[in-house]
């Protein structure tokens, strides 16, 4: 069932996406998991920028196209302790995340 507006999905995008980038610099975390969590937060804000939702920047990517990136998102975000070494507050911080991703797929609506 989807019940979650576009909007409410929109704000979460930009949200995360930012607190990622801020918690890559306050976190402690270093080398490769640094880099890795600090991209994949300016990536989530990008592709929110160019999704066609109310605060897109420019239209470029429909909202299935954008969930099917969400989705990817949730996936990288559950590798990234696996792959990388995190500090602690990181590695929930991504499962919690990922978790969150997960739910606004399946939950957000289509327009």
């Amino acid at each position: 069932m989807r019940f979650v507006p576009t909007f409410l999905h929109h704000i979460a995008d930009y949200v995360v996406g930012l607190g990622m980038v801020l918690l890559a610099f306050v976190s402690g975390a270093e080398g490769p998991g640094f880099a890795a969590y600090l991209a994949l937060g300016l990536f989530a804000i990008v592709y929110a920028l160019l999704t066609d939702y109310e605060l897109g920047w420019r239209p470029i990517l429909t909202m299935p196209a954008h969930l099917a990136f969400d989705a990817g998102f949730a996936v990288a975000m559950l590798l990234l302790p696996i792959v990388f070494t995190l500090p602690v507050m990181l590695v929930w911080t991504s499962v919690i995340i990922a978790f969150m991703a997960g739910v606004l797929v399946a939950t957000t609506k289509m327009r």
